[in-house]
């Protein structure tokens, strides 16, 4: 970033000018994800990073929003721009000396990028102190560029670093933000882009950590001829006494990702219960044997949600038709346990999606490495297309980089997110993306939903469900550019 800042600048662009820029992107991530919040205090030092924080409370303040600052310094010791920054500000509680209000935003504009090292004092006073309203006062966290006492590049976590709910990266994300050993200092992770900076990132090598992000992202749109045939067919084996709403959660979400005909298979005993739970939309088809889904026209398929332990024969033509199908395949909960159960990971082709949760992964792929570690031998291992979740989702496949979802919440720990995701994966699938395209948007949709939901006040952290990010993903949806036609052939 250091080298991309320095570039644009001898082109003419000035230090004010990318201050600028940042702090007013920064501000809208702010109002899109805390619109309810309506009062800010910024934790600031003497550098740039404090002089963005500044504009951030400048934009917070034109929305309304009650603004203070907290700083362990003199206005005079403020770097210069930093200084010209708090003029244009006017009038601010600087130092106040009551806390923020209960539930209030707080800003860690303490250190950027270029710190390195443990926080020192005054420094290290004001991040313990924004830590301890976090939990006291339910205040909520969010960093600029990196939380203090956070190395940026190596991702070492120092003595007193910011717990941070989120995490706003200008420019590019800083790699070690993206290692598992910072999430419960990093948060979320938003990337705030500069157009000024774009045209000057740098091509990355294959083993880097990259951020899925909107703007990495693509979403097709439809050409005007296309129908319900040409937006794809998906197959769903899911379901069991007692978990139908897997089932019906993971129709639902193939439905929500624009798949223009799902088939969910149940049993005629249960089909009567998942008649009513499933949307009007969704056709239900009596069946006992899953090798049928190989005789129908399908362009995707998930297997396994709530689908329970099945007998022995259902099992066998499980892996068999796991072994003989060419359609892009999302292996899900219990699907994923029987194939380590039977010990069949040789099934694990290249039209696999896998989506196991960190105790699936253990028995599927036994590892006492790191997340990004176990990811990547698996990935050498197997051709499937892996889906790791987890606080930092790993999405990655076989010669591919490891990349590191950048959206969700913790308030997504409930039953059912999981049925989401494989359904809106094989939505995505049916609809001709790739299937690391459609892992990665997947991901990403999910958890911008969840934070949508939580960020318009109508759920909070502990009543969250996997139908309220169903209920928000057409929100999330269009947060991510339209790119490419879909292909209006059969």
């Amino acid at each position: 970033m250091r080298e991309i800042e320095d570039a644009v600048f001898t082109l003419g662009h000035t230090p004010i000018d990318l201050m600028l820029q940042a702090g007013k992107r920064m501000s809208e991530a702010i109002l899109r994800y805390y619109p309810q919040k309506k009062a800010a205090t910024a934790f600031i030092s003497k550098g740039h990073n404090a002089g963005d924080a500044l504009v951030v409370l400048k934009h917070l303040s034109e929305a309304g929003w009650e603004i203070a600052i907290r700083s362990a310094f003199e206005e005079h010791e403020l770097a210069p721009l930093t200084q010209e920054m708090l003029g244009r500000l006017g009038s601010v509680h600087w130092n106040p000396k009551s806390s923020p209000a209960p539930g209030s935003l707080l800003i860690d504009a303490l250190l950027g990028i270029g710190a390195q090292g443990p926080l020192r004092p005054p420094l290290a006073e004001l991040a313990s102190t924004m830590n301890q309203l976090r939990l006291s006062s339910g205040c909520t966290v969010v960093a600029l560029d990196t939380p203090s006492g956070i190395d940026g590049s190596t991702g070492k976590v120092y003595a007193e670093a910011v717990e941070a709910d989120h995490t706003l990266c200008v420019g590019l994300p800083k790699s070690g933000l993206l290692t598992s050993s910072t999430i419960n200092h990093v948060g979320a992770i938003t990337l705030v882009p500069l157009d000024s900076l774009v045209p000057h990132y740098p091509t990355f090598d294959a083993d880097a950590l990259q951020l899925i992000t909107p703007q990495s992202l693509k979403r097709k749109l439809r050409n005007f001829d296309t129908d319900k045939g040409r937006a794809g067919r998906v197959g769903i084996w899911a379901g069991s006494e007692g978990m139908l709403g897997a089932a019906a959660l993971t129709a639902t979400a193939a439905l929500k990702a624009g798949a223009g005909l799902i088939t969910l298979f149940t049993t005629q005993h249960l089909y009567p219960t998942l008649a009513s739970m499933v949307p009007h939309e969704i056709i239900l088809n009596t069946c006992d044997d899953p090798l049928l889904l190989l005789q129908q026209n399908f362009d995707a398929l998930v297997l396994g949600p709530g689908m329970g332990t099945p007998n022995s024969i259902t099992a066998k033509k499980l892996l068999e038709l796991v072994e003989k199908t060419q359609l892009p395949t999302v292996v899900d909960a219990d699907m994923l346990n029987l194939i380590a159960h039977t010990d069949n990971q040789q099934l694990l082709s290249h039209y696999c999606i896998l989506t196991p949760h960190p105790g699936e992964m253990r028995r599927l792929f036994p590892s006492k490495n790191s997340r990004e570690e176990t990811a990547r031998a698996f990935c050498k291992r197997y051709p499937s297309t892996l889906l790791y979740k987890g606080a930092r989702t790993i999405v990655s496949a076989h010669s591919e980089a490891l990349y590191i979802n950048s959206s969700g919440t913790p308030a997504m720990a409930t039953a059912g997110q999981g049925d989401v995701l494989s359904g809106l994966i094989a939505g995505l699938c049916a609809q001709r993306y790739s299937k690391i395209e459609a892992a990665k948007l997947g991901a990403w949709l999910t958890g911008e939903a969840a934070q949508i939901a939580l960020a318009e006040g109508t759920e909070s952290q502990e009543t969250l469900t996997a139908s309220s990010v169903l209920n928000h993903l057409h929100k999330a949806f269009l947060a991510v550019p339209l790119h490419l036609t879909m292909s209006s052939s059969a």
